[in-house]
């Protein structure tokens, strides 16, 4: 399923960015939140999550694994607690079925 904007608005992100390169995903910030890998078309492959301290590593575990796979783009929906991001999470996962969070 493609990646629907609107879904950035919930009410548990506090910050997002914009769709990085998988290759150079830049400057993303170690805090809690969800991250969503896709494809150049934003068809979502996987949703994960991560705490404070931890988005970073997490990107790059899920894009070296299979969660990564097909994925082109990085996205990351920023939240200010892990209770916030495994909600969000679990919300978007349920919403898009990601063929890789299977």
């Amino acid at each position: 399923m493609e990646w629907n904007s609107k879904d950035q608005s919930e009410w548990e992100v506090v910050d997002k960015t914009g769709w990085r390169n998988r290759e150079n995903f830049g400057t993303i910030e170690d805090r809690s939140g969800v991250y969503i890998l896709a494809n150049k078309d934003l068809q979502v492959k996987y949703v994960g999550k991560a705490g404070a301290g931890r988005l970073v590593t997490r990107i790059k575990e899920a894009l070296s694994e299979k969660k990564g796979y097909g994925a082109t783009r990085v996205k990351v929906l920023y939240t200010n607690s892990d209770e916030k991001a495994i909600s969000l999470k679990k919300k978007l996962v349920a919403k898009y079925k990601p063929v890789n969070n299977k």
